[in-house]
């Protein structure tokens, strides 16, 4: 017998819907959906996987993210409409010559990372970060929007990026990554409580703790403490929020492992709108918690659990 040879099953958005729609008899076999009943379930469904995020992060939706901070900011926006800088995906390297301050042409060791458009952040001389935009490169020179405003000697780190990063739902872990040696040093992630708790927020030191205030479009990260110079970035582990399904042909931004458990609970929500017998919503209500069940088995991440006896007062 020969085996497909195969591993890249997946449903789209408008299966996903069809297939939960049968269950519930909300149309034929052999009829095709509506533009409107399309309408109506992909916002059902969406609001029900947005349901899911709240109730608890899955492994998939962990990522890094980098926050480069600025002298004496302690309170920093993420999210893409953000203008504090802060990515996924960032590239360093560093000038070749020395630069006076109004260069707008800076020397580079390579610009191969490097996209016209990038923002792009230079470690200047007095200790800050300056960002602009690249609007033109060689292989080993780059040209910036705005001119350097201080001077940058050579070997200074030169930083770009091309996206802002995603609002966080929450910061999980984070450290303290140290430019010049490439070292990270673990940093606490405390709480609302104790970071207003903190008596000055602004005197000058190393980032020792932070604390994060999702909201709603953006999201704000405090730490403590202020730095000047800039000598340290801040590396973080965070959950990222679930992507929409904005068209049909959407794929889940869930593994494989979900379809089943997508396509049998949307099914349940969908029974408090159609009639459906009471026995029919009992089994689907079977199918939907051993799906959802099934797949959640599988979706933990591997950690070490520590014990600790307590010895009383």
């Amino acid at each position: 017998m020969a085996t497909s040879g195969s591993t890249n099953f997946a449903a789209t958005r408008n299966q996903i819907l069809r297939q939960a729609a049968l269950k519930v008899n909300a149309l034929p076999s052999n009829a095709t959906m509506s533009a409107t009943m399309l309408t109506d379930m992909a916002f059902g469904l969406n609001a029900m996987v947005k349901a899911w995020q709240g109730g608890g992060i899955h492994i998939w939706t962990i990522a890094e993210g980098v926050l480069f901070p600025a002298v004496d900011q302690v309170k920093y926006g993420l999210g893409t409409g953000a203008t504090d800088h802060a990515t996924e995906t960032y590239y360093e390297t560093a000038i070749t010559a020395d630069e006076a301050a109004g260069q707008t042409v800076i020397s580079v060791d390579s610009t191969a990372n490097m996209t016209v458009a990038d923002n792009i952040g230079i470690c200047l001389d007095d200790g800050s970060i300056q960002w602009t935009t690249i609007s033109s490169k060689t292989s080993t020179t780059v040209t910036v929007a705005a001119a350097l405003t201080d001077s940058a000697a050579e070997d200074q780190p030169v930083f770009n990026y091309t996206t802002r990063i995603v609002r966080p739902l929450k910061i999980k872990f984070a450290r303290r990554y140290n430019i010049s040696d490439a070292r990270d040093t673990p940093i606490k992630v405390i709480s609302r409580q104790e970071y207003y708790d903190m008596p000055k927020k602004t005197d000058p030191g190393p980032i020792n703790s932070l604390f994060y205030d999702p909201l709603n479009n953006t999201g704000y990260l405090y730490h403590w403490n202020a730095v000047d110079p800039v000598e340290d970035l801040i590396k973080f582990t965070f959950y990222r929020p679930i992507e929409d399904f904005d068209a049909a042909a959407d794929n889940p931004d869930l593994p494989q492992d979900w379809i089943s458990a997508l396509v049998w609970n949307f099914a349940l929500d969908l029974s408090a709108e159609y009639p459906v017998s009471d026995a029919i919503v009992k089994r689907i209500a079977s199918r939907a918690a051993y799906y959802l069940d099934l797949a959640s088995s599988f979706d933990r991440e591997a950690e070490d659990i520590h014990v600790q006896p307590d010895f009383g007062p």
